[in-house]
């Protein structure tokens, strides 16, 4: 099972382990760009960022997080949406902020198996956005 429950991510974030989810991609001129939340717990708060890179990847190369960031001025953990208290307000804000879905959160480190999916569905022809 690739895809945590709601229940499942708050006990991540809970723990102190961060969370990720694709959100798709879309063109930026001549580039692709592709995009991804984070959660990330802190001490006492937990911090939802947007990465936006431009889609460089490789059937061999699929680590979004070393793919060039769409604004070359961006920190490398993306951009900050915002911060709160609890993870359930976490999950709330990302689906408020950047249309993320409840039920899609993985394991950090798992979003390049995500990534990969998208770009055999775009290599097929097939709606790749999440």
């Amino acid at each position: 099972m690739r895809y945590l429950s709601p229940p499942l991510a708050i006990g991540a974030l809970r723990r102190g382990k961060e969370i990720e989810q694709f959100l798709g991609g879309f063109d930026h001129g001549e580039q692709h760009i592709i995009r991804w939340a984070t959660l990330g717990p802190g001490e006492d708060r937990v911090t939802l960022y947007l990465g936006e890179v431009v889609d460089v990847g490789t059937d061999s190369f699929l680590d979004v997080s070393e793919f060039p960031p769409l604004d070359p001025d961006e920190e490398s953990w993306g951009k900050i949406i915002g911060a709160v208290a609890d993870p359930n307000e976490a999950l709330a804000l990302a689906e408020h902020h950047l249309g993320a879905s409840q039920d899609r959160w993985v394991n950090q480190g798992v979003i390049g198996s995500e990534y990969q999916d998208y770009r055999a569905a775009r290599s097929h022809g097939s709606s790749p956005n999440p």
